[in-house]
């Protein structure tokens, strides 16, 4: 029996985080996932096909300036030259985002009958946000009416989509997956004098809280009762990189440590040398926290998390984390303090986190919600 062809499209944003939710379909389904020449990750366990896009040209040190000028040329630089003739003969199209070009560029396969669905998942979370480029708000009303069926990765999505114009009945909510047998709970051989360490990991910029990370950290290092039970580390690169670089000169020597890049088939390494994460996300006018990918690795390690209550976090880690309002170092600096003073607490939200990825964000868990959607538009 000929398997259905479904063509994953995530452009430069294809990544190894995403698609782990994808894999376990391998058997069910022929898929096939489209990148650029600069995605994120491009090897997968099913084939990964390339396309040139402008935000090939929008990578490296000039991209903060060039991306802005290459949306207001192509309303959205996530295009991809030749997609819709690459689509050609798909039965599912997924792609992301209701405003990114190759949404549209989807669409145009399936008026010219070159596909028969297309789906989006959608991550943003604030209302008529990415409007304010021409054509944008066009892309996101052309979409709500054409696409399929529309995955909202956060109830908080959904709000954002219905106020917008979508429609109720069209929109699923599926959250991202974690594979938890890779990400799996570790026992750390620790000496009783070894300082306990809390991790961050993620972009090192504003929206990620990294600023504020910094001030808990100095707030460990000026507390004399605490400051020898703790060191921090720090994985990830970004503007605020400078920053975390000064802080370290101006502390002792390994109570706070950087490693910029870390593969992702190695990040399940880094977090079997923490014991606390830290997860600190903040919004501005046009950014919310849509989900974290940090907190679904974390919580399938089985560790103690602190994070804050913005965007899509309260739905990710659930009862499974300490949650502070965004912006609250001082009330950062007492969530970690309460698990650094408690072995008891740390177990307790380690085996929370653990049992909530099992339920709730496994990767498997996750494929097959997609799964049952495929089926049934497939079916309409």
């Amino acid at each position: 029996m000929k398997k259905t062809k479904v063509a994953i499209v995530r452009g430069a944003f294809l990544n190894a985080y995403e698609m782990q939710s994808f894999e376990p379909l391998i058997g069910r389904y022929d898929l096939t996932a489209f990148g650029t020449h600069t995605s994120f990750q491009s090897n997968f366990k099913f084939p990964t096909k390339t396309l040139f896009s402008p935000m090939d040209l929008s990578c490296g040190a000039g991209s903060r300036f060039a991306r802005p000028i290459l949306n207001r040329l192509f309303v959205d630089a996530h295009c991809l030259f030749g997609l819709k003739n690459a689509l050609s003969g798909f039965d599912i199209v997924h792609t992301a985002e209701t405003y990114y070009r190759y949404t549209q560029q989807a669409l145009d396969a399936k008026k010219e009958g070159k596909v028969k669905k297309v789906i989006a998942t959608v991550l943003e979370n604030i209302p008529h946000n990415n409007e304010g480029i021409w054509g944008r708000k066009e892309y996101k009303k052309r979409s709500r009416e054409e696409l399929d069926h529309i995955i909202a990765l956060t109830h908080k999505t959904k709000d954002a989509l219905i106020l917008e114009g979508a429609d109720e009945r069209k929109i699923t909510v599926i959250g991202h997956g974690v594979d938890v047998s890779r990400f799996s709970p570790h026992q750390r051989n620790m000496q009783s004098n070894m300082p306990l360490v809390v991790l961050f990991s993620g972009r090192l910029e504003y929206t990620k809280g990294i600023d504020d990370v910094l001030a808990v950290v100095r707030l460990f290092a000026s507390d004399n009762k605490v400051r020898n039970c703790v060191k921090f580390q720090i994985v990830g690169d970004g503007s605020l990189s400078f920053a975390v670089d000064q802080t370290i000169r101006e502390l002792p020597v390994g109570f706070l440590e950087r490693k910029p890049q870390v593969e992702y088939n190695d990040m399940q390494g880094i977090y079997r040398e923490a014991d606390i994460v830290i997860a600190p996300s903040k919004p501005t006018k046009s950014w919310d926290e849509q989900y974290c990918t940090v907190l679904l690795e974390a919580q399938a390690m089985g560790l103690p998390i602190v994070t804050t209550n913005t965007g899509g976090i309260p739905e990710n880690v659930g009862d499974a984390a300490i949650l502070v309002k965004p912006g609250n170092t001082r009330g950062l600096f007492e969530g970690v303090r309460k698990f650094v003073d408690s072995k008891v607490l740390r177990s307790i939200y380690g085996e929370k986190a653990r049992k909530r990825a099992l339920a709730i964000h496994d990767a498997r868990v996750i494929s097959d919600k997609i799964a049952g959607l495929y089926e049934k538009i497939l079916s309409s």
